[in-house]
């Protein structure tokens, strides 16, 4: 066995057949093969084949942890071709190495003391323990890589009830990199209501995946995880809301007739809403931006209905768990920070597009919490307009504030999603009045979103504008702002100097808008000088 040190996996096992090998052999064996895996590009699945064979549908050359680990890692490289992973992706295969993750994490155990002392009394040291966790790992990397490649290998996971073992995997305490690849096969693998169900009514994994992403939420970085605790909570955040959009709706009797999920079908996520919206309050900002498990969580949040039942109705309005009371700061603290977030990047958002897309699933949010609690609406409407506040000196677009903020997002030219997001977050806190919203954010503003709601001018607005009287300022629907009764007056205040210079000023105005495209008509300027209109002033003689 003294040259078989220096022996390439395959050629040893090539040279000794079906006879037992040292397990020393197989893991020098498998590091020179892992060192040569491009040289013998022609032989990888026959590889793939002999690694399966003696690690992962039997334990013949499954002698350590690490040779296990080596193999398998072994195995990741081989099966990154798509020619070369059809083995994998096999019934058989994904069978073998859910099994053999599940083995080598219950070899590896937890790492508190008494588990600590359990691998002790098995002769399991320390070194062994973590090559158990990698073995694992990589066993896992293999059925997500496979599932990636091959889409087909999904539903097979789904038919081997492959979901059973990634949960009793994160039921124990797991390293940050095994949350993590759990949650990525889990992602992979719900992609119908079918998968979904068996999930949540069979496993109930919305609890254990809570429990796992509160564990992230608490957990500092380690530098033995190739993850960090924000990636490992995304990861699980994806495959939380995998069973969010899967999760049969049905159309059970009394359902709202939006699109979130049904009160008894929420109930059963709850425990994902509860982490969603703690998530939420403890992750700041990251450079401006959400943090990726927030903006995860926001997307969870919008699934979910707020008024009932009663326990999903608790969880965005809590009460004071200390006394059983209503504690106001308690109450609203999910929608206070709810409402932080909508504002904080609402206020970044008119100088950086890429804060428009996280700010369009927070104003929905607020629009249902808006639309069915009264106390919301009242609570948000006074910080969004606070009282006295209200100046129609200026346009809607330019006052101070959130409300002038709102307007500009709204009008943005090719706003999408936001500008009507924007718009159903100011109509819902005005009531659903459609006069007030226009006089609010004035109708030019308004149109394109009413427009596209399909909402008629009411008949008080166009009353108010025909009904306008000198003595009584009015505010303008289309700009927002105090109509200008004084229009005339100030003209025929203007002497003939002033009156050239606006000439001027507008003649070189309507030339520039022609020569750059933007409008195509006639100077009224050129033409009213042509035609006699305007009379040159003699400066002299002024």
């Amino acid at each position: 066995m003294a040259n078989d040190s220096a022996t390439d996996y395959f050629a040893l096992v090539n040279n000794h057949g079906e006879s037992e090998l040292d397990s020393q052999a197989i893991e020098a064996g498998l590091l020179v093969a892992t060192a040569d895996t491009g040289a013998q590009a022609s032989k990888r699945q026959e590889y793939i084949s002999t690694i399966l064979s003696r690690f992962v549908y039997s334990d013949q050359d499954r002698r350590t942890a690490r040779a296990t680990s080596l193999a398998l890692a072994l195995l990741k490289t081989l099966g990154r071709q798509l020619d070369d992973s059809n083995e994998l992706g096999t019934e058989r295969a994904f069978n073998g190495l859910l099994s053999l993750a599940l083995d080598m994490k219950n070899q590896a155990g937890m790492d508190s003391d008494l588990a600590l002392d359990m691998k002790n009394q098995a002769g399991m040291d320390s070194e062994q323990a973590d090559y158990a966790v990698e073995a694992c790992n990589e066993a896992l990397t293999c059925v997500a890589n496979t599932m990636l490649l091959l889409p087909k290998s999904r539903s097979l996971f789904a038919d081997i009830c492959g979901a059973d073992t990634i949960d009793k995997i994160l039921r124990s305490d797991v390293s940050q990199t095994t949350a993590f690849l759990c949650g990525r096969c889990l992602f992979l693998s719900i992609e119908s209501p079918s998968s979904a169900a068996y999930c949540v009514d069979t496993l109930d994994l919305p609890k254990t995946l809570a429990r796992v992403i509160r564990m992230s939420l608490d957990r500092g970085s380690d530098k033995r995880d190739r993850f960090s605790p924000q990636q490992v909570m995304n990861e699980l955040f994806k495959a939380a809301m995998s069973l969010c959009v899967y999760y049969p709706r049905g159309t059970p009797h009394g359902s709202t007739s939006d699109d979130s999920l049904p009160p008894e079908h929420a109930a059963k996520l709850i425990d994902i809403l509860q982490v969603s919206l703690d998530t939420l309050c403890a992750l700041p900002l990251s450079n401006g931006h959400l943090a990726d498990p927030a903006r995860q969580a926001i997307g969870i949040a919008l699934n979910f209905p707020t008024l009932s039942p009663d326990p999903v109705l608790r969880c965005w309005l809590p009460l004071d768990e200390s006394s059983g009371a209503e504690s106001e700061e308690e109450r609203y603290r999910y929608v206070d920070r709810i409402y932080q977030l909508f504002t904080l990047l609402a206020e970044s958002a008119t100088g950086d597009d890429s804060c428009k897309a996280e700010i369009t699933p927070l104003a929905l949010v607020l629009v249902r919490l808006v639309t069915e609690h009264p106390n919301v609406r009242r609570r948000l409407f006074y910080r969004v307009y606070p009282q006295d506040s209200e100046d129609y000196s200026a346009l809607p677009e330019d006052r101070p504030g959130l409300s002038g903020t709102l307007v500009r997002l709204m009008r943005v030219p090719q706003g999408g999603m936001l500008s009507g997001a924007i718009g159903d977050f100011l109509l819902a806190l005005l009531g659903q009045d459609v006069a007030k919203f226009i006089l609010a954010v004035g109708y030019g503003n308004a149109a394109g979103y009413m427009l596209a709601r399909g909402i008629a001018i009411p008949e008080s607005v166009i009353r108010q504008v025909r009904d306008a009287v000198d003595s009584e300022p009015m505010v303008d629907p289309v700009t927002g702002r105090y109509l200008n009764q004084d229009t005339d007056r100030e003209l025929a205040n203007m002497t003939d100097e002033e009156k050239e210079r606006e000439a001027e000023r507008l003649f070189v105005l309507f030339e520039r808008l022609n020569k750059t495209g933007f409008i195509k008509v006639d100077n009224p300027v050129r033409a009213a000088m042509e035609s006699g209109r305007f009379q040159e002033i003699d400066e002299e003689s002024s």
